[in-house]
């Protein structure tokens, strides 16, 4: 069954938002994130009851919540047009298209003349404010003004048997006329109203996407330079990343594990081995980063960071785990890092580096843990050729 108000138009603006940083972070965006998130529930959550509450209604407590529903989808409307500036034709007021729904229903049952209707827009107000939100006193439309009339309604009209298309209106009680009015009208014409304003939320995601596009483009011009210090092309690259809004933590682990020192000249063969391999790495890490790759960035650091050799010993990944877990610049320190740090060594890592746990540094032993798991792997790979 097709749906009343196309719930993927909500997706797709989510979408948008949510692929970029942009709106999160970005000084020149970021004040509206909010009204955004909260436009983004509201309309979820309005759209989902309005596609499950479309038939005519069957209560006044029926109709009138799903007046308030249509409201803050509207208001939603506005907002993200008021903030996005994209082309609504339904606020140009000398256009037909701010005209399309309820100026012959105002001629006919209103009696207004051409030039006295109102828009679209401003026609639904008027009904809102009858129907829910100013019962007692309806006085600020343009055609009411003129003749300082105030208007009053005592309840909606539902489940209208006058008619077989199904109505809905209000009943119109005036300070100025003794005749009491009814205001009914088709049922679907006022769906058909929500529906194309709600529609213009496909603007709003436009409009997301090309400033999404537009800032994806400037940094595609801004290329990380050919430096052949790789230290300091770790550092622009963490300054490219800061400025685009992403994540830096992995050129961190990658920054650390190049520069910490060994304090074992013993291990000094094996680490300059580890380290120019993950040197050797960085232009892929650079076209990465400049083609906004950045899944392909981090695929890249810890595939060769965090190398893992096949056919080890039985706890030699739990040992591992406990280990960062304990020792890392993330880690807890907890005591059970260090014991599974020295099985790890009785099992494994004597062969390849001397770790000392009481002299040296987290980072240095960190560094010995991922060298032997390098030097056993890249042993493997030779082995196998």
């Amino acid at each position: 069954m097709e749906q009343f108000l196309d719930s993927s138009i909500c997706e797709d603006f989510r979408s948008a938002i949510n692929a970029t940083h942009i709106f999160s972070h970005d000084e020149h965006y970021k004040g509206n994130f909010s009204l955004y998130c909260a436009i983004m529930d509201r309309m979820d959550d309005s759209v989902k009851y309005l596609n499950a509450h479309s038939d005519l209604p069957k209560t006044e407590t029926d109709f009138l919540v799903f007046i308030m529903y249509t409201c803050m989808v509207l208001d939603a409307i506005k907002e993200l047009q008021r903030t996005l500036h994209f082309h609504n034709k339904y606020n140009d007021k000398t256009s037909d298209d701010t005209y399309i729904y309820f100026k012959n229903l105002c001629k006919e049952s209103l009696k207004l003349e051409d030039d006295n209707c109102p828009t679209d827009e401003q026609f639904f107000q008027y009904f809102r404010s009858l129907a829910m939100a100013h019962p007692f006193e309806t006085s600020r439309v343009k055609f009411l003004k003129k003749n300082k009339e105030t208007q009053y309604s005592p309840w909606p009209i539902i489940n209208d048997t006058l008619s077989r298309e199904p109505l809905v209106g209000i009943r119109i009680y005036s300070n100025k006329v003794d005749d009491i009015k009814d205001l009914r009208f088709p049922f679907s014409l006022l769906k058909d109203y929500i529906n194309s304003r709600f529609q213009l939320m496909r603007l709003a995601t436009e409009s997301i996407e090309t400033i999404v596009n537009n800032q994806l483009e400037i940094w595609k011009s801004n290329k990380i330079s050919d430096n052949s210090d790789p230290i300091e092309t770790l550092k622009e690259i963490s300054e490219t990343l800061k400025i685009r809004f992403q994540k830096t933590y992995d050129i961190k682990d990658l920054t650390t594990t190049l520069t910490t020192k060994s304090t074992n000249p013993v291990n000094n063969d094996l680490i300059h081995k580890f380290k120019n391999n993950l040197i050797s790495k960085i232009p892929n890490i650079v076209e990465s980063v400049n083609n906004l790759d950045y899944n392909t960035m981090t695929s890249i650091i810890w595939d060769n960071l965090d190398v893992r050799p096949s056919d080890m010993h039985e706890m030699f990944h739990y040992q591992r785990e406990k280990i960062f877990g304990s020792l890392s610049r993330y880690g807890t320190g907890d005591p059970w890092g260090i014991d599974q740090l020295h099985a790890f060594i009785r099992d494994f890592s004597h062969k390849w580096v001397v770790i000392d746990s009481e002299k040296m540094s987290n980072d240095e032993i960190i560094l010995l843990v991922r060298t032997a798991c390098y030097a056993e792997w890249n042993s493997q790979i030779h082995l196998n050729k």
